[in-house]
């Protein structure tokens, strides 16, 4: 469908209203912005601002997160003043579309936070004689209206009060309101003003009657249940003198008073509508003076035409709209992607006044050349918002940073979750480096990169903002290297320390740089081996167990399903511990089995965003098809056209930033860095308008996939970009198809970059070709249900619980090859890869191995497992049949049923060759023979590696051997802490090593092999120790894999 070719019909009488409305809070001061506001395209009607105004079809959603939360009110790009309708059962505040009632129309209003906010200075328009004092029945004087009669665009909206028969009009500008009132023929139509009501609680307020002028404060904020608050001063000017007003305070009525302050204040202007219907009015903010808002209201607004403030705000609207510029695609995917541009660009909102005057984050007034910006959702708004604002609105995204900066220098650090000069610490970790680092990686420049990098090493120093603490586990986190009992936590300080690492490179400072990525990489520290999650860990090093993986202990509105993926600048690491790119995208399509599940299944949750960049963990795991099904899945299935159209809280416009850049088919899948994953464009054309030259993405042929791309003409496998790439603008050319392409983006050289620094990576998981077993006949003991037979063990899927369960006691699970094979590996894929509880992970089973399906051969042997996945190499042999024999089914009792989601072959194993075993702390340490000594009892310790004999390891079997001996644990000890050395090989359990994921696993004691508090002096003596995933563990290659 094209867009439409009309422009906007009253742009030029506007034009110097827009000049003087938008000029110092958006950038069209200048005599060609009039004539750009001519030209642009009329986008307005393809965006719905009804749409995320009600509740989603999310299952247990986070708290006041049913819905968008957006307003359908009156705003400007960026705009100070949100004027719009409240209705009694919104979540958490605002607007429910649902409800047919309205009880007034406030000033102020957040763009889908979760918290009850805002709807200062609110408004009523009333008819006949006061009652009861609207101080204590302000909700008795509600209207209830008719659907048929609400309607809104960009900048405007309009409703009928049918208590009061009076029809409500409003618009607005930059730092001002404006509506227009037709009330009935009347002696009685009043206009009720309450200055000590908002969304969170009455409060102080003041307002003084002087003709057909209102002044006075509000005392607003107390958002999340924050104590801080602050005051808004207001002008409300009327076209017409009024013919009578009070004030009310609490359940008092003062009729002809012109003073009211305190607790539950307000007052009411009377007109005589018998001869004119029409009343019109004007109202101003500021977060300085009363002076200040009449200045405001003078400069923005100072003449009576409703219909010129309208045109402007949407030509303004227009101006914004105008830069992502999309042709075909249908109505409704339009009406989507203008209507969630819209919201990107609602927040943060100007707080500033026309004359440079705001008050900054220390309480006191400054002054600002540049307009300065307030209200950061920072942990919501940097994965997918931060790096959108920087490339299609470098300028204003300039104002925003140095904005931040600002705070940070007034109030101590950057801004966390912020209202106006209030910092509410809402939300966990420290975000605010992470949005300055993004916008910057996507070419935001133009504010203090000196001062921002200071207050970001601040805020990991013992800094505060307004007196208390950003990282308040900071001084665990430094000592342990994650947060006990809250790994989400510890992800997001990791999360910020690798932003503030790439900032500093990028300044030059390599210092700064090495020390925040030694911490980012502190990660891994949160992912549990066994289980194959992120996972809450105790504060001796131990973790919880047994894990449900869809629990939401410990972590912060999602579940350890959720935010295993949260590792978004090191999916190399992830996708290694998990056993490699196969294992990743199976997890992956489990994952989005449901893509809006809410906090308490394992699944996808669009509607919250520790989510958000997780379908692009496919293109890391060279499955780039992957992110185009999940990515235009949740497009279509989590965002629709009507008010539940949002799968949650838009949260100041992160939500729909996630959409614009699904629809554009890119995606910054790395928080702080440069880079975009590639899934291809849902429209036929676009082009970003941007100063610094534009970006132009075409797409031929039809069908979700991407089977080629060019980069300005050049052809590329790569499923990735860096911002550098289109930085001077350029053009994407995409083909497209319905099915897979097998060669684009899935060769190794095609994934985007992981960032390694400040840690040796984890040695690379096996490529172990193709599974043997896959879609082949099995038999097995009696299935606990028809629908957990045995054949669904060898499907490929891990979705829809696909797995074999029996409650036979010593179950075995067959699979015939078809004929005889080369297997050297199997790999089983237990209970907690499936979603379910690692508690029921197999404890202990044989891989068997036969020719005929009579006699049987042990390959492997496992005891004392519990974890998700486990990797089986044993000798290459001949066999077509192979058979798991369960003899403990699950590894904390209390079960009796085996599972198995996936029972796999390969002929991939140990191979036969030797050489030395590198430690996952430094690969310049190896496991050595204590001076190449053959006494048994010879101590095994790390040393630097040499090439000697002493390091030349060889694997037999399930034993490692050196100088003729074997790997022994000491006197078959099995308690964390015994020492291992060298013995005569003897076949013994204390000889026994097993690859996992990375690990040697001596399964007598069901313990890793360590290095002792991960000191790599030459001469430690290695140990066993509980499996803990960290890199004292990891081997290089500990078995080849």
């Amino acid at each position: 469908m094209s867009l439409p070719t009309r422009k906007i019909r009253a742009a030029v009488a506007a034009g110097s209203l827009l000049l003087a409305a938008f000029g110092p809070g958006v950038a069209l001061a200048a005599p060609a912005a009039r004539a750009a506001a001519a030209a642009a395209t009329d986008l307005t009607p393809y965006v719905d601002p009804f749409i995320g105004t009600d509740d989603s079809n999310a299952p247990n959603p986070v708290g006041g997160g049913a819905g968008g939360s957006t307003y359908p009110g009156a705003v400007v790009p960026f705009g100070g003043v949100q004027f719009s309708p409240d209705t009694p059962t919104a979540s958490p505040s605002g607007y429910r579309n649902s409800d047919t009632t309205i009880e007034d129309f406030s000033l102020t209003h957040f763009d889908g936070a979760g918290c009850p906010n805002n709807e200062d200075l609110p408004l009523l328009p009333v008819t006949g004689a006061l009652g009861a004092s609207p101080g204590s029945n302000w909700t008795g004087y509600a209207s209830g209206y008719t659907k048929s009669n609400e309607t809104a665009s960009p900048g405007y909206y309009k409703n009928r009060l049918d208590k009061y028969a009076t029809t409500v009009e409003l618009s607005a500008t930059t730092r001002t309101g404006m509506g227009r009132l037709t009330y009935p023929a009347t002696g009685a139509a009043q206009l009720l003003v309450a200055t000590g009501r908002s969304a969170t609680g009455n409060r102080s307020g003041s307002v003084q009657v002087n003709g057909s002028e209102l002044t006075g404060s509000v005392t607003a904020g107390g958002f999340c249940g924050s104590s801080k608050t602050y005051q808004i001063y207001f002008d409300i000017r009327f076209d017409r003198a009024p013919s009578g007003f009070g004030t009310w305070s609490g359940s008092t009525v003062n009729a002809g008073s012109a003073n009211a302050s305190g607790t539950g204040t307000g007052a009411y202007v009377t007109f005589d509508t018998t001869g004119s219907q029409t009343v019109q009015f004007k109202v101003a903010l500021s977060y300085v003076s009363v002076a200040n808002a009449q200045a405001n209201l003078t400069a923005e607004n100072n003449g009576w035409d409703f219909a010129a403030v309208r045109s402007a705000a949407a030509g303004a609207w227009n101006q914004v709209l105008d830069r992502a510029l999309v042709s075909g695609g249908s109505a409704t995917d339009l009406k989507k992607f203008y209507t969630a541009l819209y919201h990107v660009f609602q927040s943060p909102n100007v707080a500033s006044d026309v004359n440079g005057d705001y008050r900054g984050f220390d309480g006191a007034v400054h002054n600002s050349a540049r307009p300065v910006y307030q209200n950061y959702s920072g942990w919501d708004i940097y994965r997918s918002w931060a790096a959108l604002i920087a490339l299609i609105a470098p300028d204003e995204a300039a104002d925003i940073a140095n904005s931040m900066v600002l705070d940070g220098q007034q109030g101590g650090l950057l801004p966390k979750w912020s209202q106006q000069t209030a910092e509410d610490f809402v939300m966990t970790g420290d975000p605010g480096p992470i949005i300055v680092a993004s916008m910057y990686a996507f070419g935001t420049r133009g504010f203090d990169t000196a001062a921002a990098l200071a207050l970001m090493k601040k805020s990991s120093s013992g800094g505060t903002a307004q007196g208390s603490p950003i990282r308040g586990n900071q001084g665990t986190y430094t000592s342990l290297h994650y947060i006990p009992g809250a790994p989400s936590d510890s992800l997001e300080y990791s999360a910020s320390d690798f932003a503030v690492a790439q900032f500093a490179k990028a300044l030059g400072s390599t210092a700064d740089y090495g020390t925040f990525m030694t911490r980012a990489q502190w990660w891994r520290n949160t992912y549990g081996a066994e289980s194959g999650y992120v996972q809450p860990r105790n504060s001796d090093g131990t973790w919880k167990w047994p894990l449900d993986p869809a629990a939401q202990a410990g972590f912060t509105e999602g579940n350890a399903a959720q935010y295993t993926w949260m590792v978004p600048y090191d999916f190399a690491d992830l996708v290694n511990a998990m056993g490699g790119r196969q294992t990743a995208v199976q997890r992956l399509d489990h994952h989005f089995t449901q893509v809006n599940a809410g906090q308490s299944l394992p699944y996808y949750y669009i509607g919250n965003e520790p989510e958000h960049g997780v379908p692009w963990a496919y293109n890391y795991a060279r499955y780039p098809a992957g992110a185009s099904a999940a990515v235009r899945k949740v497009m279509t299935e989590s965002f629709t056209t009507g008010p539940g159209g949002l799968p949650g809280n838009d949260d100041l416009g992160a939500t729909s930033a996630w959409y614009v850049w699904a629809a554009l088919g890119l995606y910054p899948s790395t928080p702080g860095a440069d880079t975009l994953a590639v899934h291809g464009p849902s429209f036929p054309s676009v082009l970003i308008r941007r100063p610094g030259g534009d970006i132009t993405v075409n797409a031929s042929g039809t069908g979700s996939y991407v089977q080629g791309l060019k980069v300005n003409g050049t052809a590329t496998t790569h499923n990735y970009l860096r911002y550098p790439d289109l930085a001077a603008g350029g053009t994407l050319d995409f083909t497209m198809g319905a099915a897979p392409s097998p060669s684009w983006g899935t060769g190794a050289g095609d994934v985007p970059p992981s960032f390694q620094d400040g840690a040796t990576p984890l040695p690379a998981a096996p490529e172990l070709g193709p599974d043997l077993a896959l879609g082949r006949p099995t038999s097995a003991s009696a299935a606990c249900t028809a629908a957990e037979s045995a054949d669904k063990a060898v499907d490929g899927s891990l979705r829809n619980n696909s797995k074999w369960c029996s409650k036979t006691a010593g179950a075995s699970l067959q699979v015939d090859l078809g004929s005889a094979q080369t297997v050297a590996s199997v790999v089983l894929k237990h209970a907690g890869l499936g979603g379910e509880n690692t508690a029921w992970n197999t404890a202990a089973f044989q891989v068997q191995t036969s020719t005929d399906g009579t006699t049987w051969d042990t390959a492997a042997t496992v005891t004392g497992s519990r974890a998700s996945r486990t990797y089986s190499p044993f000798p290459a042999r001949s066999a077509r049949y192979v058979r798991v024999v369960v003899s403990a089914p699950t590894n904390t009792g209390g079960d009796a049923a085996a599972r198995l989601y996936e029972l796999e072959a390969y002929a991939t194993g140990p191979g036969t060759g030797s050489g030395p075993v590198t430690s996952g702390l430094n690969g310049a340490k190896c496991v050595d023979d204590s001076a190449s000594g053959t006494a048994n009892g010879n101590r095994i310790q790390i040393w630097d590696c040499n090439g000697s004999g002493a390091q030349n390891w060889t694997r037999a079997g399930d034993t490692l051997q050196v100088l003729g001996k074997c790997l022994d644990v000491t006197s078959s000890g099995t308690a964390a802490g015994t020492p291992v050395q060298l013995w005569d090989c003897n076949g013994s359990g204390a000889q026994q090593w097993q690859a996992v994921n990375g690990t040697l696993v001596n399964p007598g004691s069901g313990r890793c092999l360590d290095v002792p508090s991960s000191d790599t002096t030459n001469g430690v003596r290695l140990q066993i120790w509980d499996c803990n995933g960290t890199a004292a563990q990891k081997w290089n290659p500990p078995l080849p894999a």
